[in-house]
């Protein structure tokens, strides 16, 4: 995910200090860099992104390992997507 300017990757510890110290200068409340991934994940499956492109995102190879993973959320843009058709057959009706 990360390299250097020769294009080798830095490791994942190098990864971790780095996070670390930048949450110390910005005073952000501490979350695992991991976390991060799960968050982007998320916001995008809210904002109506296709699973597909979250799955090619995310570098899952197969898109089930993205459904079982974020199929909470899924679920709960489907939900909101629900309300929002019925708010549309609901005014055109």
């Amino acid at each position: 995910m990360f390299s250097k300017l020769n294009s080798k990757p830095y490791t994942p510890k190098a990864i971790t200090r780095w996070w670390k110290r930048f949450i110390e200068r910005t005073e952000f409340r501490f979350v695992r860099f991991h976390d991060l991934r799960r968050s982007s994940a998320t916001v995008l499956i809210n904002r109506g992104i296709y699973a597909i492109i979250i799955s090619s995102r995310l570098g899952h190879a197969d898109i089930r390992t993205t459904m079982n993973i974020y199929g909470y959320a899924m679920k709960v843009a489907d939900e909101g997507a629900a309300e929002k058709f019925d708010d549309i057959l609901n005014k055109h009706g």
